[in-house]
């Protein structure tokens, strides 16, 4: 989808302002429901086009639309509590979290790839460069540097277009996704988050065992274990039981990936992408989002059932075929579980 018009934005804070007055509990509206009240409040005093506008918060994240019924997203939530406000004008915070979590880690990414494809870094300013005189971009990427230059992304200085500092390493990271990696290159990151990622496997077991205790099976839940240690080339982490039979072999194979962070993104090599084909709806993503060493008990597992299948299905997430980068590009829709006291995630 191609970027909006600059004062589209604007209209984002009508229809979110709009859906959260029909539902300050943050439940569900019809669309025309919540097109209706955008159209009564004279709210900035313009009329916009709703159907293109639903449309594009939908694509970049900040609404969630299914079956003619409008939720707001947490991506939507953070956006307007940029705006205390309440103001019609998008606020300077909001272009800040547009950049961040829409221009460099969300639907937008493209666009930012196609543009910086065409930038240096320069080491004396620390940032990264376009000339004008010495390039001559696309003419399609003319309306990316007008709409970058309205968010902040990017100012200009005689014939030089510079990145604003603060976006530099997410400028890096953008554009170091896009150049494939050998698998000892990615074995090498996966090495860095050792530590993290073996303390969020010990909080699966655990996970695994308190589920299938509860569903009584109390056999199975102490035969669970962390394969990780002894066989790094099992292509998972933990062996556990789906709990519907009284089998004792292990018949849930879990991989297990942890970050810090609130979105999905992790890396998945191809030993582990080729074990999920071939065990199919055996194999289990456990995704450990906002994880923390001090806590490790508190993250609730995102489960990804059959990954190799569900992953490129979904339109929220994207995957770099040649690094098995899995990135989140959108909010993803997930389903609530529950047993006895106990909660996890579910990809829908």
């Amino acid at each position: 989808m191609n970027l909006p018009e600059t004062n589209m934005l604007n209209f984002f804070n009508k229809v979110l302002i709009s859906l959260l007055e029909l539902n300050p509990d943050g439940d569900s509206c019809s669309v025309d429901s919540l097109v209706k009240q955008c159209k009564s409040v004279a709210f900035g005093g313009q009329i916009g086009d709703y159907d293109s506008i639903l449309e594009h918060c939908r694509f970049c994240g900040l609404l969630q639309i299914r079956n003619d019924q409008v939720t707001i997203s947490a991506l939507g939530e953070k956006f307007i509590s940029a705006n205390r406000e309440r103001y019609f004008e998008i606020t300077e915070s909001q272009k800040q979290v547009m950049a961040e979590r829409v221009i460099f880690k969300g639907a937008w990414t493209h666009h930012a790839r196609g543009l910086f494809d065409f930038f240096y870094l320069n080491q004396s300013t620390a940032t990264y460069e376009l000339s004008i005189t010495d390039t001559l971009l696309p003419k399609n990427l003319n309306a990316t540097v007008y709409f970058f230059k309205y968010l902040g992304i990017l100012q200009e200085q005689e014939f030089v277009i510079q990145v604003d500092k603060k976006y530099s390493e997410l400028v890096y990271q953008l554009t170091a996704d896009r150049k494939a990696i050998t698998e000892q290159q990615l074995e090498k990151i996966l090495m860095e988050n050792r530590k993290l990622g073996a303390q969020a496997e010990n909080a699966v077991v655990e996970f695994e065992r308190q589920r299938l205790t509860r569903l009584g099976k109390l056999a199975q839940a102490a035969l669970v274990k962390r394969i990780s240690t002894i066989n790094t080339a099992a292509g998972y982490d933990i062996e556990s039981f789906n709990g519907t039979t009284d089998e004792i072999f292990p018949n849930r194979f879990i991989e297990v990936k942890a970050t810090t962070g609130d979105e999905i993104r992790f890396y998945w090599t191809s030993n582990e992408k080729e074990v999920a084909r071939k065990k199919k709806d055996n194999y289990w993503i456990y995704m450990m989002i906002e994880f923390r060493e001090d806590k490790p008990l508190e993250s609730l597992p995102i489960m990804i059932q059959n990954p190799e299948h569900s992953i490129p299905k979904h339109s929220y997430l994207t995957m770099e075929a040649h690094t098995f980068l899995i990135k989140e590009i959108a909010d993803v829709e997930l389903s609530e579980h529950f047993l006895e006291g106990m909660k996890w995630y579910q990809l829908v």
